[in-house]
C-alpha cells in the first residue's frame, strides 16, 4: 500500500505537516478539557454503570460518525472530483491495475479521516481505564469500526463512480441516508432476523459489552448493552462480533470487484458485474437471510413477502446494472460480424432476472416449505405462484427501462424511471378512487398493475376470483413480450441503420 502511487498522492495532499498540528492540537486540547470536567464528577466511573462506560461509548459513536460519514464523503468527492478537474482519465491510462488504482483511492480519499480517529485514541485509552474495561474488548470495538467503515468506503467510492455531472449533491445525501439506514436496520429486522447491525455504530455497543460468553444472551430477547449481541446462524448460536466481520467483508469484496471491474473502463461501458456474478450476489444475500431468519416471528406468507421484498430491491439493482446501452448494443453487434443477433442479445435481460427472480423465488418458497409446522398454514402451490408472480413483474418493470435506454434521446434511463413512477402514481390514485384496496374481492383487479397483491394471495383470496388472478399473471407476460418486441425492432435498427429489410433472427 505504501507503494501505491494514488495512496501517496493522498497521504501528500491531506496530511500536511500544518495540518496534521493543527488538528492534533484541537484534539488534544478537547480531550483535555473532558477529562478535567470527568476528574470532578463524584459518580464512580468503573463498571458497566460508570462514567468510563458511558464516555467509552459516545467516544466510539462519534469515531464511527467521523469514519464513516465523513470518510463516506471524502469517497463520494474522490472520483467525481478527479472527473471535474479532467484529470481522471489520466489515471484511467496510467500502468497501474485497476485493484491497485481502487485501493489506492479507497484507503487514500479518507486518509485524514483515518487520522482523526487516531488522534482520539488517547481519551478512549482514558476512558478504558477509568471504566475498568478489557484491552481485547476495546481492540475488538476499533477492528469492528475499521472494516465497517471501509465496507461504506467501498460502495461510497462505487457511486463516486457511477455519479454524473448534476447529482454529486444528490449522491451524498444518499450516501448519508444509506448510513443512517444500516445504523437503525436491525432495529427494523430484529423482529424477522436473529442478526444485530452490522455499521459501524455498532463499534459504540461492543466497546462496553462486559464479557464474550454466549450463554448470557437469549435469541428472542437479544440485549445489547452491556451484555453480548447474540446471533442464531441456521440454529447454530453465534457470537455477532465475526458475524459482522466476515459480512462487512463479504460486502467489502463484492464493493470492491464491482469497483475494479469498471474504474479503468470508459463511462459507456460500465458493466458493474457480469451476469454470474450477479447470480452469485442473488445467492450470496439469500443464503445470509435465510441462514438468521426468525421462521416463528410471524406467519410464513409475511415472512415470504418480506423476502420477497428484499429479493425485489437486490434484483431491481442488479437490473439497472445489467442495463445495456446504445454504445454498449453496438460494440456487441460488431463483434457477432455477419451474424444476425442471437435471442439473448435481442431480449435481454430478460434470461438473467427469469433464471435469478425465479431462482431466488423457489429458494425461498423450498426453504419456507421445510421450516413450516404442522400448526402454520402453508400451501407449497401458491407459494410458489407468487415467486413467479414476483419474478414476472421485476422482468416487466426491467424490460421497459431497457427499451427506454436503447431509445434515441438525452438521459434515457431517467425519463424510464420517471415514465415507470409516473404509471405507479396514477395507478394508485386511480384504484384507490375505485376502493379496490378496500374490498378482498376487487384486490386481483389491482395484480394486473401492481405486484403487492400476490402478497396476500392465498387459497381464500383465489376462490373469490381464479380467473382473475390467472388473467393478471398471463398479462404480465404479454406486456414482457410486447417490450421485447419493441426493443428487438430497436436492436435491429442498430445493427442495421441503411436497410428496413427484416433480418433474420438466430435460433441460438
Amino acid at each position: 500500500m505504501f507503494s501505491n502511487p494514488e495512496f501517496s498522492r493522498n497521504v501528500r495532499s491531506q496530511l500536511r505537516p500544518g495540518k496534521m498540528a493543527t488538528s492534533a492540537a484541537i484534539a488534544a486540547a478537547l480531550s483535555f478539557v473532558v477529562v478535567f470536567a470527568l476528574n470532578h464528577i463524584t459518580t464512580p466511573a468503573a463498571g458497566p454503570n460508570g462514567w468510563g462506560f458511558g464516555l467509552l461509548r459516545g467516544l466510539f459513536w462519534l469515531q464511527a460518525l467521523i469514519l464513516a460519514a465523513g470518510g463516506g464523503i471524502a469517497c463520494v468527492n474522490a472520483i467525481y472530483k478527479e472527473k471535474e478537474q479532467n484529470t481522471f482519465d489520466f489515471q484511467r491510462v496510467t500502468r497501474l491495475s485497476p485493484l491497485e488504482l481502487s485501493l489506492g483511492k479507497l484507503f487514500g480519499a479518507p486518509i485524514f479521516m483515518h487520522f482523526l480517529c487516531l488522534c482520539s485514541a488517547p481519551i478512549v485509552i482514558f476512558a478504558a481505564a477509568k471504566g475498568g474495561q478489557q484491552f481485547t474488548t476495546v481492540l475488538a470495538a476499533y477492528v469492528v469500526l475499521f472494516v465497517a467503515s471501509v465496507a461504506f468506503h467501498a460502495l461510497a467510492l462505487l457511486l463516486s463512480l457511477l455519479t454524473v455531472r448534476g447529482s454529486h449533491t444528490s449522491a451524498i445525501i444518499g450516501v448519508l441516508i444509506l448510513l443512517w439506514m444500516s445504523a437503525n436496520a436491525s432495529t427494523f429486522l430484529s423482529p424477522y432476523l436473529h442478526l444485530g447491525s452490522l455499521s459501524p455504530f455498532y463499534a459504540s455497543e461492543i466497546a462496553v459489552q462486559d464479557h464474550w460468553t454466549l450463554a448470557s444472551s437469549s435469541f428472542d430477547q437479544p440485549v445489547r448493552f452491556p451484555l453480548v449481541v447474540i446471533d442464531s446462524f441456521f440454529g447454530h448460536a453465534v457470537h455477532h462480533f465475526p458475524v459482522v466481520i466476515i459480512l462487512d467483508v463479504l460486502f467489502l469484496a463484492w464493493f470492491l470487484l464491482a469497483l475494479a471491474r469498471n474504474i479503468k473502463r470508459d463511462p459507456t461501458q460500465y458493466e458493474l458485474y457480469s451476469p454470474l456474478q450477479s447470480l452469485g450476489i442473488v445467492l450470496f444475500v439469500n443464503v445470509a437471510v435465510l441462514g438468521f431468519i426468525r421462521w416463528d416471528s410471524a406467519g410464513l406468507m409475511d415472512i415470504q413477502a418480506a423476502l420477497l421484498t428484499i429479493n425485489g430491491v437486490v434484483l431491481g439493482s442488479l437490473g439497472l446494472a445489467q442495463l445495456r446501452n446504445r454504445d454498449r448494443t453496438r460494440r456487441i453487434l460488431r463483434t457477432q460480424e455477419q451474424a444476425a443477433p442471437s435471442w439473448v442479445n435481442l431480449t435481454w435481460p430478460a434470461p438473467f432476472l427469469f433464471v435469478a427472480a425465479v431462482g431466488a423465488g423457489l429458494l425461498v418458497s423450498v426453504a419456507a416449505s421445510f421450516a413450516h409446522s404442522s400448526l402454520m398454514e402453508w400451501n407449497p402451490a401458491f407459494s410458489v405462484f407468487r415467486s413467479l408472480f414476483f419474478a414476472a413483474w421485476i422482468i416487466r418493470d426491467t424490460q421497459f427501462l431497457q427499451w427506454m435506454v436503447l431509445r434515441r434521446g438525452k438521459r434515457a434511463l431517467l425519463m424510464g424511471v420517471v415514465y415507470l413512477s409516473a404509471f405507479y402514481a396514477c395507478v394508485l390514485i386511480a384504484l384507490n378512487a375505485f376502493g379496490t384496496f378496500r374490498e378482498v374481492e376487487n384486490l386481483p383487479f389491482t395484480a394486473f398493475f401492481l405486484p403487492t397483491p400476490i402478497y396476500y394471495l392465498d387459497h381464500a383470496a383465489w376462490a373469490f376470483r381464479p380467473a382473475i388472478w390467472g388473467a393478471a399473471f398471463v398479462a404480465q407476460w404479454i406486456f414482457i413480450a410486447l417490450f421485447i418486441y419493441a426493443q428487438r425492432n430497436t436492436i435491429l435498427e442498430l445493427a442495421h441503420p441503411a436497410t428496413s429489410e427484416p433480418v433474420p433472427v438466430a435460433a441460438d
